[in-house]
């Protein structure tokens, strides 16, 4: 279940509109011939925009969340999955074992047993908190793009296990635009309306 977690459990579930965007600063100019430069730098994060269901006999939970996080502790949202992704991919659930080195946008996957994932696919992989996106289709062993480059070499005899279902927990902080307290809709709904949380790297 899509959403905020704390203790194990969803504290607040994301509803729609949701809106999953990849922040990956660019600098750019035109020339007078009015062609494009562009340089696109190695930092990226994931920004999330949606609502929270409203609460009402569980919204202390919520509320204490806000106060103790503020905009300077990370805490634990499910990762929102690409529905289209979440449709094309094998019903099997394999945890395959990767392999990479940092700066690369491809790792090498074994032990993905009749594992089909389809590109939009966000991947997270054990040995650091990164969340990244397949670029290609996988089916079985072998190889796969992502999205941005790797942060952290995984070494195949370290055994490095990737999540690609709906196991992928992202470790991300309130945006500064975020209410840190309660906002009830009619006295009893505790309702944020629009929040804004982006990863933490």
């Amino acid at each position: 279940m899509y959403g905020i977690y704390d203790g194990g459990s969803v504290i607040a579930k994301f509803v729609a509109p949701t809106t999953v965007r990849s922040n990956h600063p660019v600098f750019a100019s035109d020339t007078l011939s009015l062609s494009r430069n562009a340089t696109r730098r190695v930092a990226q994060r994931w920004e999330i925009q949606t609502h929270l269901e409203p609460l009402s006999n569980s919204a202390q939970d919520l509320f204490v969340h806000l106060i103790d996080k503020a905009y300077t502790t990370a805490f634990t949202i499910l990762m929102p999955q690409n529905y289209g992704a979440k449709l094309a991919r094998s019903t099997t659930s394999p945890t395959p074992l990767a392999s990479g080195v940092a700066g690369n946008t491809i790792v090498t996957l074994t032990g993905n047993t009749q594992g089909y994932i389809p590109k939009g696919t966000f991947i997270k992989f054990s040995n650091h908190n990164k969340i990244y996106l397949a670029m290609s289709n996988r089916s079985g062993d072998g190889t796969l793009s992502i999205y941005p480059a790797l942060k952290t070499t995984m070494l195949v005899q370290n055994n490095i296990s990737m999540t690609w279902r709906d196991d992928v927990f992202m470790q991300c902080l309130y945006d500064l635009d975020v209410v840190t307290g309660m906002v009830y809709s009619d006295g009893i709904l505790m309702d944020m309306g629009e929040i804004r949380l982006v990863e933490a790297v």
